[in-house]
């Protein structure tokens, strides 16, 4: 199938930073051609008329814990370290019991049918529990590509390993389904050096990244310097982990000496700002960081830490968050787009295929309705306020258009992959009875 969009206002996130009146035409899965609009347009089986609207690369979801979404507001009120230790929360193991494997699914097509009518296309999960469970259709049903992280553990609230035949399979099983497994490594207070170089080994023979809660609480971070005498980046570099294979996830706690070493082993980042605002973790020195050259994404973390799936909101969360720690210049919006979209590109190892929009790549795709008031005026020309009003001013229920991998899985606002009120009624309904009376 041809998809023909018509004289949108592009922001491509090329190596360039096009910004520009273009006609994208896509063809099966990829981006047949992008050119300047005003002259001959090439014939498409659906053309979309671009004049009102404002196309972006489809964002990159770095971090979502996706099968606790029916617990959505439990942990409300709680840090971290006091929803895993003596609170609601811990006191029902994370809800485990009400989350089983009906609910987890329902959970996963919520968080992604949610985040896919915002715009995402890629969704790194990181499920609380895999084992046993389907990782794959879920992905499929909505539309989405992306990853899924692994845990050695059938749960990590007892510490029951997955057997390695049985993590090995799951892993294959993702991959051929063109998922992206990932390894996961433990947090910090479970952090053992044999255990580490299992794993790391584990995800060598994968040929996978790693990701791990890294340097996120003040808690573990004193945990891990009361043991090994250092910082947790210091001790993944000092047993030979840090490489570029890591993946850490939220990064706060990170002092001069850690980014250099991230940046000098090419591990990564993935941020997410709103989470370490509503769970107090702290703010992370994400413009250091991205100013040092590391590559940096973002997530918008699970719905026990944040609530919403939304990556405008989470990109506006960033670039405030950084300008009050940092200086009101710290972080531009270009940069802030850039993490979401090729900097997510760029962490998952994906930025030949997607992340920007160029000739050739997937077509991954956002279309933004430039006709709401808290979007006029727009404007691009000598003077421009459109990387402001993305970062600024845009929200996920602007969204217009979605095409993922050449698709069209959101159209003018509703999911063309799924009955949207089937599967809201299903979540209300199991939610409400396994939620709204637990004590």
């Amino acid at each position: 199938m041809k998809i023909l969009i018509t004289d949108v206002l592009t922001v491509t996130m090329d190596p360039s930073g096009t910004i520009d009146r273009l006609n994208l035409l896509i063809e099966d899965d990829r981006f047949k051609s992008v050119s300047k609009s005003g002259g001959a347009s090439p014939n498409g089986d659906r053309t979309i008329d671009g004049t009102n609207l404002l196309a972006l690369p489809g964002f990159v979801n770095g971090h979502i814990h996706c099968d606790v979404t029916l617990a959505r507001g439990l942990g409300d009120g709680l840090t971290l370290y006091e929803q895993d230790h003596d609170s609601f929360v811990s006191q029902k193991g994370w809800f485990k019991d009400q989350l089983d494997g009906e609910a987890r699914r329902l959970s996963r097509l919520l968080q992604y049918a949610e985040a896919v009518r915002g715009g995402t296309t890629f969704i790194c999960d990181v499920p609380f529990w895999h084992y046993k469970d389907d990782l794959v259709s879920p992905f499929e049903e909505v539309g989405v590509r992306g990853a899924v992280v692994l845990d050695y553990r059938k749960n990590f609230l007892t510490g029951e390993p997955v057997e390695e035949k049985e993590y090995f399979k799951t892993a294959q099983t993702l991959r051929n389904a063109g998922i992206l497994p990932v390894v996961e490594l433990p947090a910090e207070e479970d952090f053992e050096t044999p255990l580490l170089l299992r794993l790391y080994r584990r995800a060598c023979d994968l040929d996978a990244p790693i990701q791990l809660h890294l340097a996120e609480t003040v808690w573990r971070i004193e945990l891990i310097r009361k043991r090994y005498g250092g910082s947790p980046v210091r001790y993944l570099n000092e047993i030979g982990v840090l490489s570029e294979r890591i993946i850490g996830s939220h990064g706060v706690y990170l002092d001069d000496g850690d980014i250099t070493m991230l940046k000098e082993s090419g591990a990564k980042i993935v941020n997410c700002p709103a989470a370490e605002m509503k769970i107090a973790d702290g703010t992370a020195p994400v413009a250091a960081l991205m100013q040092k050259g590391v590559d940096v994404c973002i997530g918008t973390d699970g719905a026990l830490w944040n609530d919403s799936a939304d990556m405008f909101r989470e990109m506006k969360v960033l670039m405030l968050l950084q300008r009050l720690a940092f200086g009101a210049g710290s972080m531009p919006p270009e940069r802030v787009i850039r993490a979401a979209t090729i900097g997510g590109a760029r962490v998952f190892g994906m930025q030949k295929e997607t992340g920007s929009i160029e000739e050739g790549k997937h077509a991954d795709l956002v279309l933004v309705d430039l006709d709401r008031f808290h979007l006029v005026p727009h404007y691009h020309g000598a003077r421009s306020n459109v990387l402001e009003l993305i970062t600024g001013c845009a929200t996920a229920a602007d969204v217009h258009t979605v095409i993922a991998s050449g698709k069209i899985v959101v159209d003018r606002g509703r999911l063309t992959t799924i009955d949207e009120e089937a599967l809201k009624k299903r979540c209300q309904d199991l939610a409400c009875r396994r939620f709204r009376d637990l004590d």
